[in-house]
Protein backbone atom coordinates (compact mmCIF):
# COMPACT_ATOMS: atom_id res chain seq x y z
CA UNK A 1 0.00 0.00 0.00
CA UNK A 2 3.15 2.46 0.82
CA UNK A 3 4.37 2.11 -2.72
CA UNK A 4 0.85 3.53 -4.42
CA UNK A 5 1.17 6.72 -5.87
CA UNK A 6 -1.86 8.41 -4.44
CA UNK A 7 -0.74 7.28 -0.83
CA UNK A 8 2.81 9.04 -1.66
CA UNK A 9 4.34 11.14 1.55
CA UNK A 10 1.70 9.22 3.68
CA UNK A 11 3.25 7.85 7.35
CA UNK A 12 2.87 4.39 8.78
CA UNK A 13 0.20 5.44 10.96
CA UNK A 14 -1.85 7.14 7.90
CA UNK A 15 -1.36 3.76 6.68
CA UNK A 16 -2.77 2.31 9.40
CA UNK A 17 -5.47 4.72 9.99
CA UNK A 18 -6.50 4.21 5.75
CA UNK A 19 -6.64 0.40 6.29
CA UNK A 20 -8.52 0.20 9.34
CA UNK A 21 -11.29 1.51 7.65
CA UNK A 22 -10.85 -0.34 3.83
CA UNK A 23 -12.67 -3.75 3.32
CA UNK A 24 -10.73 -6.78 1.40
CA UNK A 25 -8.73 -8.47 0.01
CA UNK A 26 -11.48 -8.75 -2.62
CA UNK A 27 -10.84 -11.38 -5.39
CA UNK A 28 -12.09 -10.33 -8.82
CA UNK A 29 -11.69 -12.99 -11.36
CA UNK A 30 -10.41 -12.57 -15.16
CA UNK A 31 -13.31 -10.63 -17.61
CA UNK A 32 -15.83 -9.58 -14.40
CA UNK A 33 -16.59 -6.26 -14.61
CA UNK A 34 -15.21 -4.16 -10.91
CA UNK A 35 -17.92 -1.62 -11.92
CA UNK A 36 -20.24 -0.32 -14.81
CA UNK A 37 -20.30 3.44 -16.16
CA UNK A 38 -22.79 5.40 -14.68
CA UNK A 39 -22.47 3.33 -11.10
CA UNK A 40 -22.55 5.55 -8.14
CA UNK A 41 -18.82 6.58 -7.15
CA UNK A 42 -19.15 5.68 -3.32
CA UNK A 43 -15.35 3.99 -3.02
CA UNK A 44 -12.16 4.28 -3.69
CA UNK A 45 -9.97 0.89 -4.77
CA UNK A 46 -6.08 0.10 -4.17
CA UNK A 47 -5.11 -2.96 -6.59
CA UNK A 48 -2.97 -5.44 -4.78
CA UNK A 49 -2.20 -7.91 -7.64
CA UNK A 50 -3.41 -8.53 -10.75
CA UNK A 51 -4.43 -5.41 -13.82
CA UNK A 52 -7.81 -3.96 -14.54
CA UNK A 53 -8.45 -1.97 -18.10
CA UNK A 54 -10.60 1.96 -17.65
CA UNK A 55 -13.59 1.27 -20.47
CA UNK A 56 -15.31 4.59 -21.97
CA UNK A 57 -18.61 3.74 -24.03
CA UNK A 58 -19.04 6.03 -27.06
CA UNK A 59 -21.72 8.29 -28.27
CA UNK A 60 -23.98 5.82 -29.80
CA UNK A 61 -23.64 3.35 -26.50
CA UNK A 62 -22.03 0.19 -28.72
CA UNK A 63 -18.24 -0.05 -28.47
CA UNK A 64 -16.72 0.08 -25.31
CA UNK A 65 -12.72 1.84 -26.13
CA UNK A 66 -9.67 1.50 -23.27
CA UNK A 67 -8.37 4.65 -21.93
CA UNK A 68 -6.10 3.15 -19.53
CA UNK A 69 -4.26 -0.25 -17.72
CA UNK A 70 -3.88 -0.40 -14.42
CA UNK A 71 -1.83 -2.69 -12.48
CA UNK A 72 -0.74 -3.36 -8.60
CA UNK A 73 -0.44 -0.72 -6.60
CA UNK A 74 -2.35 1.98 -8.19
CA UNK A 75 -6.07 3.21 -7.27
CA UNK A 76 -9.19 2.75 -9.09
CA UNK A 77 -12.15 5.82 -8.76
CA UNK A 78 -9.88 8.13 -6.80
CA UNK A 79 -12.07 10.72 -8.79
CA UNK A 80 -14.98 9.69 -5.84
CA UNK A 81 -12.95 11.60 -3.35
CA UNK A 82 -13.73 14.88 -4.81
CA UNK A 83 -16.96 14.41 -6.31
CA UNK A 84 -20.40 11.78 -5.80
CA UNK A 85 -20.83 11.82 -9.40
CA UNK A 86 -21.71 8.89 -11.30
CA UNK A 87 -18.45 6.50 -12.71
CA UNK A 88 -17.38 7.92 -15.99
CA UNK A 89 -15.94 4.73 -17.01
CA UNK A 90 -16.34 0.87 -16.16
CA UNK A 91 -13.34 -1.05 -14.95
CA UNK A 92 -13.04 -4.65 -16.03
CA UNK A 93 -10.15 -7.35 -14.76
CA UNK A 94 -7.89 -8.17 -17.27
CA UNK A 95 -6.58 -11.09 -14.89
CA UNK A 96 -7.14 -12.59 -11.59
CA UNK A 97 -7.42 -9.87 -9.70
CA UNK A 98 -7.61 -8.39 -5.86
CA UNK A 99 -8.20 -5.51 -4.58
CA UNK A 100 -9.07 -3.41 -1.43
CA UNK A 101 -12.03 -0.97 -1.23
CA UNK A 102 -12.02 2.29 0.95
CA UNK A 103 -16.03 3.33 1.32
CA UNK A 104 -15.95 7.05 0.29
CA UNK A 105 -18.52 7.81 3.08
CA UNK A 106 -15.86 6.37 6.05
CA UNK A 107 -13.18 8.34 4.69
CA UNK A 108 -15.11 12.02 5.48
CA UNK A 109 -16.31 10.40 8.64
CA UNK A 110 -12.14 11.04 9.52
CA UNK A 111 -12.21 14.30 8.89
CA UNK A 112 -8.90 16.94 9.14
CA UNK A 113 -9.68 20.30 11.28
CA UNK A 114 -5.86 21.57 10.19
CA UNK A 115 -6.79 22.79 6.96
CA UNK A 116 -4.77 25.71 6.11
CA UNK A 117 -5.19 28.23 3.11
CA UNK A 118 -2.48 26.05 1.13
CA UNK A 119 -4.33 22.93 1.59
CA UNK A 120 -7.59 24.30 1.14
CA UNK A 121 -6.49 25.38 -2.24
CA UNK A 122 -4.78 22.25 -3.41
CA UNK A 123 -7.75 20.33 -2.48
CA UNK A 124 -9.93 23.11 -4.52
CA UNK A 125 -7.60 22.91 -7.67
CA UNK A 126 -8.03 18.71 -7.20
CA UNK A 127 -12.26 19.06 -7.62
CA UNK A 128 -11.27 20.90 -10.89
CA UNK A 129 -9.44 18.69 -12.24
CA UNK A 130 -11.76 15.65 -11.47
CA UNK A 131 -14.24 17.94 -13.38
CA UNK A 132 -11.85 18.51 -16.12
CA UNK A 133 -10.92 14.52 -16.18
CA UNK A 134 -14.43 13.93 -16.69
CA UNK A 135 -14.68 15.96 -19.61
CA UNK A 136 -11.03 14.21 -21.50
CA UNK A 137 -12.28 11.24 -21.03
CA UNK A 138 -15.63 12.04 -23.15
CA UNK A 139 -13.66 14.04 -25.68
CA UNK A 140 -11.11 11.01 -25.71
CA UNK A 141 -14.27 8.09 -26.48
CA UNK A 142 -15.24 10.52 -29.33
CA UNK A 143 -11.80 11.11 -30.80
CA UNK A 144 -11.87 7.15 -30.54
CA UNK A 145 -14.91 6.76 -32.23
CA UNK A 146 -14.41 9.08 -35.31
CA UNK A 147 -10.72 7.66 -35.65
CA UNK A 148 -12.67 4.22 -35.94
CA UNK A 149 -14.64 5.21 -37.83
CA UNK A 150 -12.50 6.96 -40.65
CA UNK A 151 -10.50 3.60 -40.44
CA UNK A 152 -13.91 1.34 -41.18
CA UNK A 153 -14.17 4.16 -43.72
CA UNK A 154 -10.85 4.07 -45.52
CA UNK A 155 -11.12 -0.30 -45.77
CA UNK A 156 -15.02 -0.14 -47.22
CA UNK A 157 -13.58 2.32 -49.68
CA UNK A 158 -10.33 -0.26 -50.49
CA UNK A 159 -13.05 -2.92 -51.05
CA UNK A 160 -15.74 -0.71 -53.08
CA UNK A 161 -12.69 0.59 -55.78
CA UNK A 162 -11.15 -2.58 -55.90
CA UNK A 163 -15.25 -4.41 -56.85
CA UNK A 164 -15.63 -1.58 -59.15
CA UNK A 165 -12.10 -1.88 -60.90
CA UNK A 166 -13.15 -5.58 -60.76
CA UNK A 167 -16.39 -5.00 -62.37
CA UNK A 168 -15.47 -2.10 -64.78
CA UNK A 169 -12.57 -4.87 -66.24
CA UNK A 170 -15.28 -7.45 -66.35
CA UNK A 171 -17.68 -5.10 -68.35
CA UNK A 172 -14.75 -4.69 -70.85
CA UNK A 173 -14.28 -7.79 -72.04
CA UNK A 174 -17.65 -8.22 -71.71
CA UNK A 175 -17.92 -5.03 -74.36
CA UNK A 176 -15.38 -6.70 -76.89
CA UNK A 177 -17.12 -10.09 -76.56
CA UNK A 178 -20.84 -8.27 -77.24
CA UNK A 179 -18.89 -6.11 -80.31
CA UNK A 180 -17.72 -9.45 -82.21
CA UNK A 181 -21.04 -11.01 -81.53
CA UNK A 182 -22.92 -7.93 -83.23
CA UNK A 183 -21.54 -9.36 -86.19
CA UNK A 184 -23.14 -12.58 -86.35
CA UNK A 185 -26.07 -12.29 -83.85
CA UNK A 186 -28.93 -9.72 -84.84
CA UNK A 187 -29.99 -9.83 -80.66
CA UNK A 188 -26.88 -9.67 -78.04
CA UNK A 189 -29.66 -9.67 -75.24
CA UNK A 190 -28.25 -11.95 -73.55
CA UNK A 191 -24.80 -10.84 -73.11
CA UNK A 192 -26.49 -7.75 -70.99
CA UNK A 193 -27.77 -10.11 -68.02
CA UNK A 194 -24.50 -11.59 -67.09
CA UNK A 195 -23.14 -7.82 -67.13
CA UNK A 196 -25.93 -6.73 -64.82
CA UNK A 197 -25.63 -9.86 -62.49
CA UNK A 198 -22.43 -9.44 -62.51
CA UNK A 199 -22.60 -6.20 -61.39
CA UNK A 200 -25.29 -6.88 -58.77
CA UNK A 201 -23.62 -8.90 -57.21
CA UNK A 202 -20.37 -6.66 -56.55
CA UNK A 203 -23.08 -4.27 -54.91
CA UNK A 204 -24.26 -6.98 -53.06
CA UNK A 205 -21.02 -8.26 -51.74
CA UNK A 206 -20.11 -4.68 -50.52
CA UNK A 207 -23.60 -4.52 -48.92
CA UNK A 208 -23.11 -7.78 -46.77
CA UNK A 209 -19.63 -7.10 -45.91
CA UNK A 210 -20.28 -3.30 -45.02
CA UNK A 211 -20.60 -2.41 -41.29
CA UNK A 212 -23.40 -0.28 -42.42
CA UNK A 213 -27.23 -1.70 -42.12
CA UNK A 214 -28.30 -2.49 -45.77
CA UNK A 215 -30.65 0.71 -45.16
CA UNK A 216 -27.95 2.54 -45.74
CA UNK A 217 -27.87 1.01 -49.34
CA UNK A 218 -31.61 1.58 -49.74
CA UNK A 219 -32.69 -1.97 -49.01
CA UNK A 220 -35.17 -0.84 -46.49
CA UNK A 221 -39.31 -1.32 -46.77
CA UNK A 222 -39.81 1.34 -44.49
CA UNK A 223 -42.52 3.65 -45.33
CA UNK A 224 -42.31 1.39 -49.13
CA UNK A 225 -46.42 2.17 -50.21
CA UNK A 226 -45.37 6.05 -49.63
CA UNK A 227 -42.27 5.89 -51.27
CA UNK A 228 -43.92 3.54 -54.29
CA UNK A 229 -46.74 6.39 -54.37
CA UNK A 230 -44.62 9.19 -54.57
CA UNK A 231 -42.25 7.39 -57.33
CA UNK A 232 -45.27 6.87 -59.64
CA UNK A 233 -46.20 10.04 -58.96
CA UNK A 234 -43.45 11.81 -59.70
CA UNK A 235 -42.90 9.48 -63.35
CA UNK A 236 -46.09 12.08 -64.52
CA UNK A 237 -43.86 15.19 -65.69
CA UNK A 238 -40.72 13.19 -66.66
CA UNK A 239 -43.35 10.78 -68.91
CA UNK A 240 -44.61 14.41 -70.38
CA UNK A 241 -41.01 15.67 -71.14
CA UNK A 242 -40.42 12.13 -73.23
CA UNK A 243 -43.82 12.05 -74.97
CA UNK A 244 -42.76 16.36 -76.16
CA UNK A 245 -39.33 14.60 -76.80
CA UNK A 246 -40.98 12.49 -79.23
CA UNK A 247 -43.42 14.82 -80.72
CA UNK A 248 -40.23 17.29 -81.52
CA UNK A 249 -38.99 14.46 -82.95
CA UNK A 250 -41.63 13.32 -85.56
CA UNK A 251 -42.44 17.13 -86.62
CA UNK A 252 -38.91 18.40 -87.41
CA UNK A 253 -36.28 15.43 -87.79
CA UNK A 254 -36.72 13.99 -91.21
CA UNK A 255 -36.08 10.52 -90.62
CA UNK A 256 -38.92 10.02 -87.81
CA UNK A 257 -41.60 12.42 -89.81
CA UNK A 258 -44.75 10.23 -90.58
CA UNK A 259 -43.95 8.26 -86.86
CA UNK A 260 -46.83 8.10 -84.35
CA UNK A 261 -46.34 9.80 -81.32
CA UNK A 262 -47.50 7.11 -79.49
CA UNK A 263 -45.94 4.13 -81.42
CA UNK A 264 -46.89 1.27 -79.38
CA UNK A 265 -46.73 -1.78 -81.35
CA UNK A 266 -43.93 -0.52 -83.99
CA UNK A 267 -41.79 0.55 -80.77
CA UNK A 268 -41.09 -3.56 -80.16
CA UNK A 269 -41.71 -5.36 -83.21
CA UNK A 270 -43.89 -7.21 -80.73
CA UNK A 271 -47.63 -7.73 -80.60
CA UNK A 272 -50.11 -8.63 -77.52
CA UNK A 273 -48.99 -11.25 -74.77
CA UNK A 274 -45.39 -10.67 -75.98
CA UNK A 275 -45.22 -7.12 -75.95
CA UNK A 276 -46.78 -7.53 -72.27
CA UNK A 277 -44.45 -10.77 -71.48
CA UNK A 278 -41.48 -8.07 -72.39
CA UNK A 279 -42.51 -5.42 -70.73
CA UNK A 280 -42.88 -7.59 -67.31
CA UNK A 281 -39.99 -8.63 -68.17
CA UNK A 282 -38.32 -5.40 -67.88
CA UNK A 283 -40.25 -4.18 -65.05
CA UNK A 284 -39.14 -6.80 -63.20
CA UNK A 285 -35.48 -6.31 -63.72
CA UNK A 286 -35.64 -2.98 -63.15
CA UNK A 287 -35.21 -3.68 -59.31
CA UNK A 288 -31.10 -5.40 -60.11
CA UNK A 289 -30.82 -2.43 -62.38
CA UNK A 290 -31.19 -0.01 -59.58
CA UNK A 291 -29.76 -2.19 -57.25
CA UNK A 292 -26.62 -1.37 -59.00
CA UNK A 293 -27.16 2.60 -59.70
CA UNK A 294 -28.12 3.27 -55.95
CA UNK A 295 -25.82 1.11 -54.22
CA UNK A 296 -23.00 2.25 -56.04
CA UNK A 297 -24.11 6.24 -55.57
CA UNK A 298 -24.92 5.18 -51.36
CA UNK A 299 -21.23 3.65 -51.56
CA UNK A 300 -20.00 7.53 -53.35
CA UNK A 301 -22.05 9.13 -50.42
CA UNK A 302 -20.27 7.54 -47.48
CA UNK A 303 -16.52 8.16 -49.06
CA UNK A 304 -16.64 11.38 -50.85
CA UNK A 305 -16.10 13.98 -47.93
CA UNK A 306 -17.20 17.45 -50.11
CA UNK A 307 -20.06 19.54 -49.06
CA UNK A 308 -21.76 18.68 -52.48
CA UNK A 309 -21.08 15.09 -51.86
CA UNK A 310 -24.27 13.79 -52.62
CA UNK A 311 -24.60 15.63 -56.29
CA UNK A 312 -21.45 14.43 -56.60
CA UNK A 313 -22.41 10.95 -56.04
CA UNK A 314 -25.42 11.17 -58.06
CA UNK A 315 -23.37 11.92 -61.09
CA UNK A 316 -20.63 9.88 -60.79
CA UNK A 317 -22.95 7.02 -60.07
CA UNK A 318 -24.97 7.47 -63.06
CA UNK A 319 -21.80 8.11 -65.42
CA UNK A 320 -20.39 4.73 -64.84
CA UNK A 321 -24.11 3.05 -64.89
CA UNK A 322 -24.61 5.26 -68.38
CA UNK A 323 -21.21 3.55 -69.53
CA UNK A 324 -22.61 -0.19 -68.54
CA UNK A 325 -25.57 0.72 -71.57
CA UNK A 326 -22.61 1.01 -74.24
CA UNK A 327 -22.89 -2.77 -75.45
CA UNK A 328 -26.55 -2.05 -76.28
CA UNK A 329 -25.55 1.56 -78.16
CA UNK A 330 -23.91 4.61 -77.65
CA UNK A 331 -27.63 5.96 -77.88
CA UNK A 332 -29.04 4.52 -75.17
CA UNK A 333 -25.89 4.85 -73.26
CA UNK A 334 -26.81 8.69 -73.70
CA UNK A 335 -30.62 8.91 -72.83
CA UNK A 336 -29.98 6.65 -69.50
CA UNK A 337 -27.15 9.48 -68.07
CA UNK A 338 -30.70 12.13 -67.74
CA UNK A 339 -33.08 10.02 -66.46
CA UNK A 340 -30.59 8.02 -63.68
CA UNK A 341 -30.15 11.62 -62.49
CA UNK A 342 -33.50 11.72 -61.74
CA UNK A 343 -33.95 8.61 -60.04
CA UNK A 344 -30.89 9.41 -58.23
CA UNK A 345 -32.53 12.24 -56.92
CA UNK A 346 -35.35 10.06 -55.91
CA UNK A 347 -32.95 7.90 -54.12
CA UNK A 348 -31.39 10.51 -52.13
CA UNK A 349 -35.16 12.01 -51.45
CA UNK A 350 -36.34 9.13 -50.16
CA UNK A 351 -32.95 6.83 -48.71
CA UNK A 352 -34.93 3.72 -50.28
CA UNK A 353 -34.78 2.04 -53.68
CA UNK A 354 -38.74 1.27 -53.93
CA UNK A 355 -39.23 4.58 -55.44
CA UNK A 356 -36.41 5.00 -57.69
CA UNK A 357 -37.41 1.51 -58.86
CA UNK A 358 -41.14 1.99 -59.05
CA UNK A 359 -40.43 5.12 -61.36
CA UNK A 360 -37.93 3.48 -63.29
CA UNK A 361 -39.86 0.49 -64.53
CA UNK A 362 -43.08 2.86 -65.39
CA UNK A 363 -41.36 5.57 -66.90
CA UNK A 364 -39.02 2.32 -68.97
CA UNK A 365 -42.16 0.85 -69.86
CA UNK A 366 -43.74 4.09 -71.07
CA UNK A 367 -40.82 5.40 -72.82
CA UNK A 368 -39.73 2.43 -75.00
CA UNK A 369 -42.63 0.80 -75.20
CA UNK A 370 -45.73 2.68 -75.81
CA UNK A 371 -44.04 5.93 -76.88
CA UNK A 372 -41.23 4.17 -78.53
CA UNK A 373 -38.56 6.48 -78.06
CA UNK A 374 -35.86 5.35 -80.80
CA UNK A 375 -32.94 4.81 -78.89
CA UNK A 376 -31.44 0.86 -80.13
Amino acid sequence: MSRAPLLSGFSDENIRQLASIMDGPIRIPQGRLLFEEGAPGDTLYFILSGGFEVLKRDGGGSALHRLALLTAGQSIGEVSLLDSGPRSGAVRAVEDSEVVAVPIARLREQPDPHLGIDSRLKINMAYELAARLRRTNEVTVETLRRQLSEAESRVEMSKFIYRLLVGLCFYMFALGVTTALSKVVPDTSLISLPILVGFAFGVWRTVKTSPWPPSTYGFTLENWRGNALEGAVLFIPVALLVVLLKWIGVTFIPALQGAAVFDFPRSTGLFGGEDLLNGSAFGAFTPIQETIARGTQASFQLFLTSKHKTLEAIVLSNMLFSATHLHVSIILALAVFPFGLYWGWIFARQGSLVGSSVSHAILGVFGLMIVGIPVF
